[in-house]
């Protein structure tokens, strides 16, 4: 069975897994960060390498997609998986950097699901890249991965509804507190966000390439 890329394309598989991972791995500090709101600067400082490493293969990605020359699969898709996955640790970022800057104070139980539900689709959206070299023995797992990305949407859209109606029940006379919580809240949906349309792609691609 052919490569989705061809077989001289093997490497663009290899480096979309590793950026795969690397979201993942800022997922992991950020949920350490939510549960143990300890050591900030040195959490964040490990976050802010691992952005540049992310942005290192994100470069050399965009660079084999600009030279290669088998692409059976649409070079546009390619480039949106990589932007996507770069945006995400972007906003993965953001959300420990505010959570700093703003010295908005321990997070409650409900930045703490909404992590644990943005953690799980980091999870499975690397499951999902890790198949994607053999795209036709592995649709209906690539599929079922994208599906559950798509529940966990819904999820995570119902909790940050539901986190926002708190803070102004909470902070009703604390315009201030509910400024700087609601942007950490908008940073988690909207990394979730970026998560579900890498899944949107990688959907397309299983139907258009297999």
């Amino acid at each position: 069975m052919m490569p989705l890329f061809g077989k001289k394309d093997d490497q663009l598989f290899e480096l979309l897994n590793e950026s795969a991972r690397v979201v993942v791995r800022g997922g992991d500090i950020l949920r350490n960060v939510v549960n143990d709101y300890v050591d900030l600067d040195i959490k964040m400082a490990r976050l802010t390498a691992m952005e540049h490493e992310g942005d290192r293969i994100i470069q050399d990605l965009v660079r084999r997609l600009n030279t290669s020359f088998i692409l059976p699969f649409d070079r546009e898709d390619a480039f949106q998986l990589a932007q996507e996955l770069s945006t995400t640790l972007d906003y993965i970022t953001g959300i420990i950097d505010r959570m700093i800057l703003y010295k908005a104070g321990q997070p409650d139980e409900r930045i703490k699901n909404m992590v644990d539900v943005l953690y799980e689709s980091l999870l499975l959206q690397e499951k999902a890249f890790k198949q994607l070299k053999r795209v036709e023995q592995n649709k209906k797992s690539i599929l079922n991965c994208c599906e559950e990305i798509f529940r966990l949407e819904k999820e995570q859209d119902l909790l940050y509804r539901n986190g926002v109606a708190y803070l102004f029940e909470k902070h009703e006379h604390d315009p201030i507190a509910i400024i700087k919580w609601r942007e950490v809240y908008e940073h988690i949906e909207t990394a979730q966000d970026h998560v579900q349309d890498v899944a949107e792609l990688i959907s397309n691609i299983c139907v258009k390439y297999s």
